[in-house]
């Protein structure tokens, strides 16, 4: 390790503490109680500046045996666990109170206070009971309906914290000399910890020893950039100087030790998140905003019919027909209006609709951070993908070594245990079985020469051989052990010293485990190629790893970073000579990494015979053909290289750098390997690594292309390798790559020696395109921004003005309707063609705008060998082009980019950093289930949708046109505002709430991701069909079987048509007026049977979009739902509740029905149901028709 800065020369601490602690700020906000028992009027947060033996002394602690089990106990009892107090969960009865008092609600209550002005003083001299009563059921109803939100939504609340204890996060701890793995909640003040990259600090530390290690600490500073770790105090600012880290810091890259000196609500987050607790509100999502839109058409609809009704009243009613619709009557028609217009069912159909997904998100194992993001998933059209680990299992195995031009050493399988001895029949079998694959393989082998003499094609890659095969014609041994080849021999040293990977004790963590029956296991920890070269050490060529490791100690090391792409470590060898002095001992400084980057840094390699001999470009030709011909196999390729020095070498050079960092005399442009030597390293040879696709993806990808959405990979792999694995799980299909073709570019020079864009489809010129102005993107974050601004403010460098209340109210205001800028300059969305396309990193630098609309308007992408850097750039001109964008990633290079999409979907098998940035999380790491995700997200979308059209034909437009009809045409009132509360309050919320578990419909994975800025939940098609179509005719069935009761008992339609105050006597009808109130009573309630009885019908119309109601019908199949029916017994009963009892009939002023005067519902139901089904069926035969394009 890098220990540079614990040999402190402790005469220049010590001259210099002082100093220190008279220069250093007094900062009364910020102490931290770390020490219980120690002085703290002498600290004031010298944590960082006093030599590290005092901080060990402090927390009774010991940097190579890390804390003793039995003071680890005392210690959690003084300290406590490491927790951060978590913000007070909102108390029930503040949620009911704002429930009750918010959304249609405030409306609702407006009603309400109108029925009881209605009832007194409005209603004096003889206040009618009904308008009481009215006032009461509203109340009751926005009660009963605020309990059952605040009731879907604590059940929504408990489902999302049960995610939080499917993951216990696990640190590495170093106790009682050994390594181990434990619970981050058990951390105490003197740990030592372990970190690598891709951990998030556990805790509050100070470092003691690093490898290359940076950290990012933009969470709490703003700072985007990574902060490179030093030992040394290079600050008086607590917070400012960099051996200090902070609880929910991400180690970007490299590794390193560190002392815990702050756990829980004493760290410095712990601070701030008391300070900040409670200080912001929720965040404001898409799904917000399309409901905040609805409340705003409803309330916008509603304030217009009202005055329209005022209007009606004031300037001609209440002159021209006085004493037809007395003031008070009115109100009671305004308490209607309001009544109508709300789909109170909207609300609680959304809070349900978010509880079922939470349970569905819940079996599929994914944590969803927020459930309001799975909205974004209906939107999602491109995914941008890593590989490993994401497409592939992150299982690596070793199945080649190479070295020289040819040798080859392909690593045996393992072989099968025999639990016991084979029977005669058992040995007869295997031996027939044998014969007959020598036959088969035979076979295929002629097979493969007869095509391969037929192609004439000598220079095609072929398939290796099998592993004895391979290894008898190179006349190497199948075992390691036995191989004298120094070049394989320094293969086999170079993966066990140049490796990160170790045995530690493990907590063997299952999802949703009880954290207390977790067991702990050794296990080989570290990265996925690291631990390959370790099993291949171990178990296939039995090397004694960790001896090697020990004869040979490691003196530094660069860690690997997705930047350089290699590691390097010095390991000073072992020697039985003990007449060779320390100074003339060897220094092996090993470099492995990728080869095309690797073999450029070497200057010579070591031959089969043991010699090393020139390495010249033909040389390096043909290891790149090598690397070539096994990533076409989808392997990837390590190589390996080494340089030999003296102890005095590397000393003398590690003295060079450490000076020049000193004096800051390194380049800015130079690469800065620690010290390292970036050139003339020998090369050793190749090792080939195979890792799987995972068996899900392939058809996850397929299905992702069926519902129109593309899959972009994004990796640091070779471009060789990529198109392999992405071929193999249908990234690149045959469909387009071998039928049309697959397109590439490259920076040349033209005949003029001008440098040039190059672009090629199948290997030929297609056209030449001058390299244009690269836009650059600010990639810093908006959160990074806001960050660096607070801390500008409190420093004193901005000075900050409030802005008015009132400027403050329309802010708030407008982003609950409007959708915020975005970090990107967004344009139009561009049109595909049917090409693929390979893009290298090296290229992306040489891209203007002309470029990315070519390359991303290709149907198959795939980028390779690309940075951190490059992948977020990648993810924003996806965004630019008005492309909703999930990125997909389990590394730490991958964080960025999941921060800055639209949808940031980490592994559970990835990196805390990952994680961390991350907006979902897939515990069970299975690639399908974004595509089950994406699913859900338009079943989300398309149920709201049939929400609204089920809500809006009956909720409004077949309750304003009665009261409208009354004033306008002097009709009695078709519908009692009683009636239309009953049924927008009762009837429509159990049928809707009924429709959000409706199950996705086949094709809904075949449709086009919306488009965000057009498709919302209330559009000009929707409105169309819910009020042209469904609500008219709704209104129509209504009105006759109004009409239908009226004439079938005497009172021709004239009668009671342009009447106004006299009807009943102008002209006449056989009835007195007693007797035409009751009979008013009846038709209104025949009216209210008929429109619930035709939302019957309403809904299975309504239940598919483009679906036959009989192949997605609800009683059986895929589309079984029996809740409808459930909803429909409810429905049914409230009506013969409200119609059939006495004591309802009186209070209320609604009478019995008679049946036959509600059976011409029947009749239109199912007209419009054949009406719609014809509709559905020119959609799917006509999906270009005019028909189509109005459907919603």
């Amino acid at each position: 390790m890098d220990n540079q800065g614990i040999q402190i020369d402790e005469e220049l601490q010590h001259s210099d503490e002082l100093t220190i602690e008279k220069e250093m700020p007094v900062r009364q906000d910020s102490i931290i109680d770390l020490w219980a028992t120690v002085d703290k009027s002498r600290l004031e947060q010298d944590i960082h500046i006093v030599p590290l033996d005092q901080v060990f002394t402090r927390f009774h602690t010991d940097p190579r045996n890390g804390l003793s089990d039995n003071f680890v106990s005392d210690s959690r009892a003084q300290y406590g666990s490491n927790k951060i107090t978590p913000p007070k969960q909102p108390c029930y009865f503040w949620l009911l109170f704002k429930e009750l008092f918010m959304g249609f609600n405030c409306i609702l209550w407006f009603g309400g206070i109108l029925a009881f002005l209605a009832y007194k003083p409005f209603g004096e001299p003889n206040p009618s009971i009904t308008n009481l009563a009215l006032g009461v059921v509203l109340i009751l109803v926005i009660t009963c309906n605020s309990i059952l939100n605040v009731y879907q939504q604590l059940k929504s609340i408990k489902i999302v914290a049960a995610f939080s204890k499917l993951l216990p996060m696990l640190t590495t701890v170093r106790r009682d000399g050994r390594q181990q793995q434990i619970l981050t909640d058990e951390l105490v003040p003197g740990d030592i910890i372990l970190v690598r990259m891709g951990d998030k600090l556990p805790a509050d530390c100070r470092f003691i020893s690093c490898d290359g290690l940076k950290i990012n600490t933009s969470e709490l500073t703003g700072e985007s950039k990574p902060i490179s770790v030093t030992v040394q105090c290079t600050n008086t600012n607590f917070m400012e100087s960099t051996n200090i880290g902070f609880y929910s810091s991400m180690v970007e890259q490299g590794t390193g030790e560190a002392v815990v000196i702050a756990i829980g609500d004493n760290t410095v987050l712990g601070k701030m998140s008391k300070l900040t607790r409670g200080s912001s509100g929720d965040e404001i999502t898409g799904l917000h905003r399309e409901v905040n839109r609805f409340v705003l058409f409803v309330i916008l609809s509603t304030i217009i019919a009202i005055i329209i009704l005022w209007i009606t009243w004031i300037s001609w009613l209440n002159y021209d027909h006085y004493g037809f619709v007395t003031f008070n009557a009115n109100i009671v028609n305004s308490i209607g209006m309001i009544v109508g217009f709300l789909p109170v069912g909207l609300p609680s159909a959304v809070t349900l609709v978010l509880t079922i997904v939470a349970k569905q998100m819940y079996r599929q194992r994914v944590l969803v951070k927020s459930l309001q993001i799975v909205e974004t998933f209906n939107s999602v059209s491109v995914i941008a993908t890593d590989k490993t680990g994401t497409l592939t299992q992150n299982k690596m195995t070793v199945t080649h070594l190479l070295w020289d031009t040819q040798s080859v050493y392909e690593v045996p399988l393992p072989q099968p245990e025999i639990t016991q001895e084979e029977t005669i029949f058992q040995t007869i079998r295997r031996l027939s079985t044998d014969v007959v694959e020598t036959a088969r393989r035979l076979s295929i082998d002629a097979a493969t020469m007869v095509r391969k003499l037929s192609l004439v094609n000598i220079n095609q890659s072929q398939p290796m051989a099998s592993c004895t095969d391979k290894n008898r014609i190179n006349k190497i041994s199948s075992e390691a052990s036995e191989i004298q080849i120094q070049a394989f021999r320094d293969l086999l040293l170079g993966a066990s010293l140049c490796n990160n990977a170790e045995i530690q004790l493990v907590q063997d963590t299952q999802i949703g485990q009880d954290l207390s029956k977790m067991k702990s296991e050794l296990r080989v920890v570290g990265d996925a190629a690291d631990t390959a070269l370790y099993n291949l050490c171990t178990e296939r060529c039995l090397v004694d790893i960790e001896k090697v490791r020990e004869v040979n100690p490691r003196l530094k090391v660069l860690p690997f970073n997705s930047t350089n792409k290699f590691m390097i470590s010095a390991n000073q060898l072992e020697t039985i000579d003990s007449s060779i002095s320390e100074q003339d001992r060897t220094v092996l400084v090993t470099l492995k990494g990728a080869p095309d980057i690797v073999i450029q840094r070497c200057s010579t390699y070591k031959k089969n015979n043991d010699e090393i001999a020139s390495l010249d470009i033909d040389i390096k030709k043909m290891l790149f053909n090598r690397q070539e011909d096994l990533g076409k196999n989808g392997n990837r390729v390590i190589a390996m290289c080494q340089q030999e020095l003296t102890q005095q070498q590397y000393d003398n050079m590690m003295k060079n750098y450490n000076d020049k960092q000193r004096s800051q005399l390194l380049e800015v442009n130079n690469e800065d390997l620690n010290g390292f030597p970036s050139d003339n390293y020998c090369f050793i040879g190749l090792f080939s690594l195979f890792d799987p696709p995972r068996p899900e993806v392939p058809d996850a990808v397929l299905k992702a292309r069926r519902a129109q959405i593309r899959i972009a990979m994004v990796t640091g792999d070779h471009p060789t390798t990529a198109k392999a694995i992405a071929k193999q799980v249908h990234i690149l299909t045959p469909e387009i790559i071998d039928m049309n073709g697959i397109d590439t570019f490259k920076l040349e020079k033209n005949s003029n020696g001008e440098s040039i864009l190059n672009l090629y489809r199948n290997d030929r010129l297609i056209r030449q395109h001058p390299p244009g102005e690269v836009k650059r993107i600010d990639s810093l974050s908006k959160n990074a921004r806001d960050m660096i601004r607070r801390a500008s403010i409190v420093a004193g460098d901005i000075e900050y003005r409030q802005p008015p209340w009132y400027q403050r109210l329309w802010k708030s205001c407008r982003n609950q309707i409007q959708e915020p800028k975005t970090d990107v300059e967004p344009t139009q969305k561009m049109e595909y063609i049917p090409y693929a396309i390979v893009v290298t990193g090296a290229d992306i630098n040489y891209m203007d705008d002309s470029m990315w609309d070519w390359v991303l308007s290709h149907q198959e992408l795939v980028f390779a060998r690309t940075s951190p850097e490059q992948k977020l750039r990648i993810v924003m001109e996806f965004q630019r082009r008005a492309e909703i964008v999930a990125v997909t990633g389990d590394g730490t290079n991958d964080a960025p980019a999941l921060k800055c999409a639209h949808l940031g979907v980490a592994m559970q098998s990835g990196t805390e950093v990952s994680k961390e940035a991350g907006d979902m999380i897939l515990l069970d790491n299975n690639f399908s289930s974004i595509i089950q995700a994406i699913e859900t997200g338009r079943l989300l979308s398309d149920n709201l949708k049939k929400v609204a059209i089920y809500l809006l034909p009956g909720g409004s437009w077949s309750q304003i046109w009665p009261v409208f009809f009354n004033l306008w045409f002097g009709m009695p009132l078709a519908l009692s505002a009683f009636l239309a509360t009953v049924f927008c309050m009762i009837n429509d919320v159990f049928m809707s709430l009924a429709m959000v578990t409706e199950k996705p419909e086949r094709d809904i994975m075949s449709r086009p991701p919306s488009i965000r800025s057009k498709d919302h939940l209330l559009n000009f098609k929707l409105l169309f069909h819910a009020y042209m179509l469904v609500g008219n005719f709704e209104c129509f069935t209504g009105f006759f079987c109004f009409c239908y009761y009226w004439i079938d008992n005497g009172v021709p339609f004239y009668s009671f048509m342009f009447t106004f105050e006299n009807f009943g006597n102008n002209p006449k009808t056989p009835y007195t007026p007693e007797e035409l109130i009751i009979m008013t009573y009846v038709s209104q309630s025949v009216y209210y049977c008929s429109v619930c009885l035709f939302q019957f019908f309403n809904y299975f119309a309504t239940r598919t979009r483009y679906a036959s109601l009989f192949e997605h019908n609800p009683f059986w199949g895929k589309g079984k739902n029996w809740y409808v029916f459930g909803a429909m017994v409810i429905s049914a009963g409230v009506q013969i509740i409200i119609t059939q009892i006495g004591w309802f009939n009186q209070v209320f002023s609604t009478s019995r029905v008679p049946v036959k005067y509600i059976m011409p519902t029947l009749g239109f139901g199912m007209l419009w149901l054949v009406i719609d089904e014809l509709r559905k069926l020119c959609i799917r035969k006509y999906p270009r028709s005019f028909i189509a394009k109005i459907a919603w």
